[in-house]
């Protein structure tokens, strides 16, 4: 059967999409309307997954576990932005992949508590209990659901509910202020604004949906593997943010879809050729999708031009 016609392929995809829109919603607080270049984001979601995957394989509720997962990871934020957010913006984007690698490195070599390479396995268990508890719900209204079904909606749910919260928060003068730090942060100080705790709540923030976007990979994933937050994963993030356009949120959405699409869902399609060679092609067309937009379109297709004017 063709991929394109499975339900199977479209909700791996759109999942895996969904997840993306969450993380990518973080970056467009720090990077959209703070001006942080965050390189290392995915060193949040990471702590989140690991936080979530260990807590449920020590047999914490899952319903605990995401909110003390999401407070780890901002949590995180916090005790990075604390010794970096005085750096110059360039030197900061250098710190964060550094403290992201550090991270991703940590978690490989603690073979005992992480399962290291080998992977943290059983992860996901719980919540195919209640999973099941869902999909039987549905069969006693006489309705059979695609056992994907759940963690697709759910997903999509929570990414939207994210988007009009920070949708709500843009209507607020909380993110006039963001936005002030990030056009000049001089001005800002200097009309009393105290830049640095804005700065910390903006990556705060960030890092707690990046968090949450952990929190669905685990569910996602049956085990979690240190290569599933190596910085490719925050560079995809950020074409995301070029295609979908700074500063709007459904841009987010849009370029989720179709990054996950190349990135994730191509890996369904038989190509005529070697599996590296097309792995590798992926990344060349989310290269040139990238230097598209930057060339005929900067903004993104939803973005505005007076969203690009961040602070170098």
């Amino acid at each position: 059967m063709d991929p394109l016609l499975a339900f199977g392929f479209w909700s791996y995809v759109l999942t895996f999409a969904g997840i993306y829109a969450i993380f990518v919603l973080g970056l467009q607080i720090e990077v959209g309307d703070t001006g942080l270049i965050n390189f290392g984001h995915v060193a949040f979601m990471a702590i989140g997954a690991y936080a979530m995957g260990l807590m449920l394989t020590n047999d914490v509720g899952i319903w605990l576990a995401i909110p003390v997962a999401l407070l780890a990871s901002a949590a995180a934020g916090l005790l990075l932005g604390i010794p970096t957010l005085r750096l110059r913006a360039d030197y900061f984007a250098i710190t964060t992949i550094a403290a992201g690698e550090i991270l991703r490195i940590t978690i490989q070599n603690e073979q005992d508590t992480t399962g290291g390479t080998q992977g943290l396995r059983g992860a996901s268990g719980p919540w195919r209990d209640v999973n099941n508890d869902v999909l039987d719900w549905f069969d006693g209204l006489g309705l059979e659901l695609d056992r994907r079904v759940p963690l697709l909606v759910l997903v999509w749910l929570v990414a939207v509910l994210v988007g009009l919260l920070l949708v709500r928060l843009g209507r607020t003068p909380w993110r006039r202020r963001l936005r002030a730090v990030r056009e000049d942060e001089d001005a800002a100080a200097a009309s009393g604004t105290p830049v640095l705790s804005y700065k910390l709540q903006s990556l705060a923030l960030g890092s707690a949906i990046a968090g949450l976007a952990g929190v669905f990979y685990t569910l996602f994933s049956t085990t979690l593997f240190p290569e599933n937050f190596e910085p490719i994963f925050t560079f995809v993030g950020f074409a995301i943010l070029i295609l979908g356009g700074i500063g709007s949120y459904f841009g987010v959405v849009l370029g989720s879809i179709v990054i996950s699409f190349i990135v994730s869902g191509t890996r369904f399609i038989d190509f005529p050729l070697d599996a590296d060679k097309v792995a590798a092609l992926r990344f060349v067309a989310v290269g040139l999708i990238i230097m598209g937009m930057m060339a005929f379109r900067p903004q993104g297709i939803f973005g505005k031009k007076e969203e690009l004017h961040l602070d170098a």
